[in-house]
């Protein structure tokens, strides 16, 4: 008793991609996303005569609600999953593309080997040893726990639940509540395997231990500066008897990282421009973090060097963090009758605050003495 699928989710088709700012970028980007999706269609056309496909599970976020074009969807969207065809597709809208009056989900004519799930827990008879489980993401049931009113009818057969939801996490601060559910929810329940859609990275449910049974795919494309490194479908084996089987497989068209250029000791902003140009790769989309104490007369000018990133075409697109200090000499500070006073009453308080508020007291007075201005406040 087995089956084999592939479960996606988090596509985003038609994002904004709004981080990138300029609008050639956003445009190229957008078409990478469609030449990613393509991809997978033939993938699942290539598996499914190779190895034989049994259906698609897509958990939610296919497509952005606000800004998507019906060019898309017929000509990208419904095109590949007719192609598709006979192999059964499942899709459990997310909050990104949810279940409301006016989605495409329901306005629009699908291809009859597509099943949208309903509002609530749907059970699919794939086959007699195999049932789906499915709900999409609408504005009344969102911030519901839906695993609580899962009913899975028959223990002994192949489960699979298929759902858009938060694991209650650190990500969800980051990705907000929907769905929200936990590990101990999901253990409820005799089932084998949990499609999940929402975070955008790689990951298993619960993260340790030997009972994993949830997974979330992330999306297929890195959409935003933080979603690092590589990105994946799931081609997914669930047999009975021997558990569960999930091969991460990457399509993703662009790299995003992060990039971290030491600057101690430069002595000018040109200085930090060679450090830079040493980590060259125009593909990639970076968050470029400088870090390192510095002379405090050198200013790291952001604009300027993000100028120069783009006229060197250095990386494809990048965001700039200065993490840099200010390196203040014993020598400097003996100098200054008022650096030497302010200290001094750093350390008669030493005993009455937390050494890492101390130390951000320290960098904004030394700033505001030698400087007279507080340096990357949003590091403090």
């Amino acid at each position: 008793m087995k089956v084999k699928f592939l479960h996606v989710a988090d596509f985003h088709l038609d994002s904004k991609f709004l981080p990138l700012g300029e609008s050639q970028k956003v445009r190229t980007r957008r078409k990478e996303l469609a030449e990613t999706f393509k991809k997978f269609i033939q993938f699942a056309n290539l598996l499914k005569e190779q190895e034989g496909l049994d259906f698609i599970l897509i958990a939610g976020d296919l497509f952005e609600h606000d800004c998507y074009s019906p060019h898309t969807l017929k000509t990208l969207l419904f095109y590949g999953l007719e192609n598709l065809k006979p192999l059964p597709v499942f899709i459990a809208a997310g909050n990104h593309d949810p279940l409301v009056s006016d989605s495409p989900y329901v306005t629009y004519d699908w291809p009859s080997n597509v099943h949208i799930f309903p509002d609530s827990f749907q059970r699919v008879e794939f086959r007699p040893d195999v049932h789906i489980y499915g709900i999409s993401v609408t504005p009344q049931n969102l911030g519901n726990n839906v695993l609580q009113e899962l009913k899975i009818s028959n223990p002994e057969v192949i489960n699979i639940v298929v759902f858009h939801g938060a694991e209650k996490s650190s990500e969800k601060e980051l990705f907000g509540d929907c769905l929200p559910f936990s590990g101990e929810d999901m253990a409820a329940h005799p089932c084998d395997y949990f499609a999940l859609g929402h975070y955008h990275n790689f990951r298993k449910v619960p993260l340790e231990g030997d009972n994993i049974r949830g997974y979330y795919s992330g999306s297929p494309e890195p959409l935003n500066f933080k979603e690092l490194g590589e990105h994946y479908i799931l081609k997914v084996e669930v047999d009975k008897n021997s558990g569960v089987k999930v091969e991460p497989i990457s399509f993703q068209r662009r790299i995003y990282k992060q990039v971290e250029v030491d600057c101690s000791g430069v002595s000018s902003l040109e200085d930090v421009k060679v450090l830079i140009r040493e980590c060259k790769d125009e593909s990639a989309v970076v968050n470029l973090v400088l870090r390192g104490e510095i002379d405090p007369d050198i200013r790291i000018d952001l604009e300027e060097l993000a100028e120069f990133i783009r006229e060197e075409n250095i990386f494809f697109s990048v965001r700039i963090k200065n993490a840099t200090h200010s390196e203040y000499t014993p020598e400097m500070v003996n100098s200054s009758p008022l650096a030497k006073s302010f200290l001094d009453v750093v350390e008669k308080n030493k005993d009455k605050y937390p050494p890492q508020l101390l130390s951000v007291v320290v960098k904004l007075g030394l700033d505001g003495i030698f400087v007279r201005e507080v340096r990357n406040w949003d590091e403090i």
